[in-house]
């Protein structure tokens, strides 16, 4: 008697457990966030012999911003810290900037990324006691896209794993694909004689005003390990793929198509509360050409730190349009 009392309520405990939702939206859809971070851009060749080998970087810095979504509207704003660029601030001319967007739905995602770099800096001698060489003249611009799909959205949530704007109550991943068009452009802004070796194949890939379009199709797997009903989570997201390439320069007249091989990672861990959030995000990403062709790697890595607050919306409408 005292098992067959037990046993349904031991049924709709269990029925009660399987129903709780694998996602929750928070109350509160609007929300203010600080974030300090670092990003840095590297390029290097692996097609010279002999010689000085430049290993070229952007003129990058440390950064903190700002971020406002209340309702449909978003403003972000961000400011480079003074003497934490690779220069420590000391060569104005040579400038870094960069441009993200990006928008996620349940199945698929679109982000897209603007870079700019005005002079790049080659470390001769790297170690802690760097000697760098600069050269003002290199203007490096790239312009991608990257679309991803899921493959299985019911159990997980890039939103919620990303950037905290849902909570992932109970871990799961997914499969995904990822198709990345992109556009990248080097050229020298000036006729001038800079100090770095000129028989190397980069400083050749500038002095030609090299550029060049490649689409990477990666493939990769995403899992949010989540904890006390998704307040805590950690999530790693990698892929890897080929691509193909087409060189639109006078440099490369015999050759002008080439494979390519690219792969990325990134890492978001922290806590996300109701009303406040935290969390910690990594991003590495390589793509290189092929050795025999040109060797070119080329490198972008960033990590930061987020923290957020939710609030409701105002009663009335701001200016009648919020």
């Amino acid at each position: 008697m005292i098992l067959a009392a037990l046993l349904p309520g031991a049924a709709l405990m269990a029925q009660e457990k399987a129903q709780v939702p694998r996602f929750h939206d928070f109350a509160d859809s609007n929300n203010v966030r600080s974030y300090i971070g670092f990003y840095h851009t590297r390029f290097t060749s692996g097609t010279a012999k002999g010689g000085h080998q430049p290993r070229l970087q952007a003129n990058t810095s440390a950064y903190f911003g700002a971020a406002l979504n209340y309702k449909w509207f978003s403003i972000y704003y961000a400011l480079n810290i003074p003497e934490t660029s690779v220069l420590g601030g000391n060569n104005k001319e040579v400038k870094a900037s960069q441009l993200i967007i990006s928008h996620w739905w349940n199945r698929w995602g679109l982000e897209g990324s603007y870079q700019h770099d005005r002079g790049l800096v080659d470390q001769d001698n790297p170690g802690l006691h760097l000697v760098n060489t600069v050269w003002q003249w290199p203007d490096y611009k790239y312009v991608g896209i990257n679309a991803v799909y899921l493959f299985n959205p019911s159990r997980f949530s890039y939103r919620a794993a990303a950037n905290f704007a849902r909570l992932q109550a109970k871990s799961g991943g997914s499969w995904f694909v990822m198709l990345t068009p992109s556009y990248q452009n080097f050229s020298l802004r000036k006729n001038a004689l800079d100090t770095a070796v000129k028989d190397t194949t980069l400083y050749n890939l500038i002095e030609k005003d090299a550029n060049h379009v490649v689409l990477l199709a990666r493939v990769g797997y995403s899992y949010a390990f989540s904890w006390g009903e998704g307040r805590w989570t950690c999530t790693p997201f990698f892929c890897i793929g080929p691509g193909a390439g087409v060189y639109m320069d006078e440099f490369h007249t015999r050759q002008q198509f080439f494979p390519d091989l690219g792969y990325q990672g990134r890492l978001t861990a922290g806590y996300n509360g109701d009303k406040w959030y935290v969390y910690l995000n990594g991003f590495y990403d390589m793509v290189q050409e092929p050795q025999k062709n040109l060797g070119l790697k080329t490198i972008n890595e960033s990590a930061s730190l987020s923290v957020g607050y939710r609030f409701h919306s105002l009663r009335r409408r701001i200016l009648h349009v919020l």
